[in-house]
């Protein structure tokens, strides 16, 4: 029972209780007056949205439509399947509403389940039709829909009372009606949902699963718990689905293995590639390194009886045409160094330095998840050891405004052989003051070492310019 601004009311009364004449959303006095024996317990919203949640992740095993109905509140706690193009993999619709029952009852659950050409009939027969499994096809539907409830047309409940105090108490009452005076009197809604009920208006919903490029699943004849048997699934799966990747032009980029339990539970695993891919023996390789590093937290349970695997993210994928009668380099050999890494450290242990748009070297870049979408820049004219912060040197030079001679830093005397610059490096107006213009060389003295050192302001300042070494190459 929940409590609303008419007071306490029945939420899900159980099928004794509705032999007895009791009913969803009737106020608790009078379901006492009528049943004085009646036990009663408050609802848990929030925990029951959170179940059928759940439940309705582990029931994308029959189909990847899925949504939670948004009325529990009123105590209808339902889900709702797209069932289009999934029928025929269990052997037709009769076969498929078997299917889904026989599933939801080894999870100790008494269901009621319709299937109709629309949302709003399937809706209606699910909760106010006379049997509890039914299927309705289209030259049907209309008839089937005249003797049930208002209700079912879902309306709110203080238009249900209005209609029943008129003494339109079935949908057949109000579709013989004109329609002009139910929507002066009633509002866009009771015709909305009528016409969505008929299918003269079309409805849609948001599943509960995100958009996927591409997606295969397979149902397993018996459950399945060792990790070998799960790659094995795991490899046909994705064998499975790199031919549709390849028509569309995609490889890719994010992955979802999702394996259902014999007992309700859903778990997944997701693999971020560092570019697309649709090559089978590397992602099967990657979803084994999954499985290795989280081998303490691999809980088959009863065991797998349902497989899906998602490409979440998809990005096209160009064939690469390799010389002819000559070897080329392998383009996919960093990234999938990087995939490998991050299967076993985890994404977040595995950084890659990223562009910024900034000239200051301080800023010029961040470090990110080395497979994370982006552009990777030639780190080649900046030094590969940048120091956390410049150091002073005290520097020689030929000219004023000319490069270095030899310069003394950290206690060492280094001799120039070859010099390159200045870049000129400027403040960025929002910051400016904050750092005076920096004019870049790059040195080499006679033993090779290379140095990045930069020449702090200018000659005819009032402030005398000053040398640092920021940077040195390998």
């Amino acid at each position: 029972m929940s409590q609303t601004s008419g007071g306490w009311h029945l939420d899900a009364p159980c099928p004794v209780a509705r032999q007895l004449g009791l009913y969803p959303g009737q106020l608790l006095s009078d379901a006492r007056a009528r049943v004085p024996t009646l036990i009663t317990s408050p609802v848990n919203h929030a925990r029951e949205r959170t179940r059928l949640r759940k439940l309705s992740l582990w029931c994308t095993r029959f189909s990847p439509y899925v949504a939670p109905w948004s009325e529990i509140e009123a105590g209808a706690g339902g889900l709702t399947f797209d069932m289009t193009g999934c029928a025929h993999l269990f052997g037709g619709e009769c076969a498929a509403l078997h299917s889904i029952a026989e599933a939801l009852a080894q999870l100790g659950l008494s269901v009621r389940l319709a299937m109709a050409d629309t949302i709003g009939a399937a809706h209606a027969l699910c909760r106010y039709g006379a049997k509890a499994q039914i299927i309705v096809d289209s030259s049907s539907q209309t008839e089937v829909l005249r003797d049930l409830p208002v209700a079912a047309l879902r309306i709110d409940p203080q238009s249900v009372a209005t209609l029943r105090h008129l003494g339109l108490t079935r949908i057949a009452d109000v579709m013989d009606l004109p329609r002009a005076p139910l929507a002066a009197r009633f509002g866009e809604e009771l015709l909305l949902r009528l016409d969505q009920a008929l299918g003269l208006v079309k409805e849609s919903f948001s599943p509960i699963l995100p958009h996927a490029p591409a997606r295969v699943s397979a149902i397993l004849a018996e459950p399945i718990r060792d990790q070998d048997h799960v790659l094995k699934l795991a490899a046909s799966l994705a064998q499975d689905l790199m031919p549709l990747l390849e028509r569309a032009g995609l490889g890719a980029r994010v992955l979802s293995l999702n394996l259902f339990r014999v007992d309700g539970q859903v778990l997944r695993i997701t693999l971020h590639l560092a570019s697309p891919s649709r090559d089978p023996g590397h992602i099967i390789k990657l979803f084994a390194l999954k499985l290795d590093a989280r081998i303490e937290t691999f809980d088959p349970g009863f065991g797998f009886e349902a497989a899906r695997l998602d490409v979440t993210l998809g990005q096209p994928l160009e064939p690469i045409q390799a010389g002819l009668g000559q070897t080329t380099p392998d383009p996919t050999r960093l990234t999938r160094l990087i995939d490998r890494l991050t299967s076993r450290l985890g994404t977040d242990n595995v950084l890659r330095a990223y562009p910024r748009d900034t000239h200051d070297p301080e800023r010029a870049m961040i470090m990110k998840p080395a497979g994370a979408p982006g552009r990777w820049e030639d780190w080649s004219l900046r030094p590969l050891l940048l120091l956390p912060r410049a150091e002073p040197a005290e520097v020689l030079a030929l000219l004023p405004e000319g490069p270095p001679l030899q310069f003394k830093w950290r206690g060492l005397h280094y001799r120039i052989e070859h010099a390159e610059g200045p870049e000129r490096i400027a403040p960025q107006w929002w910051r400016n003051g904050e750092s005076p213009t920096r004019d870049y060389y790059l040195v080499e003295d006679r033993a090779g070492h290379k140095f990045w050192m930069y020449r702090d302001g200018f000659y005819d300042a009032p402030r005398p310019p000053r040398w640092f070494v920021h940077g040195v190459f390998a």
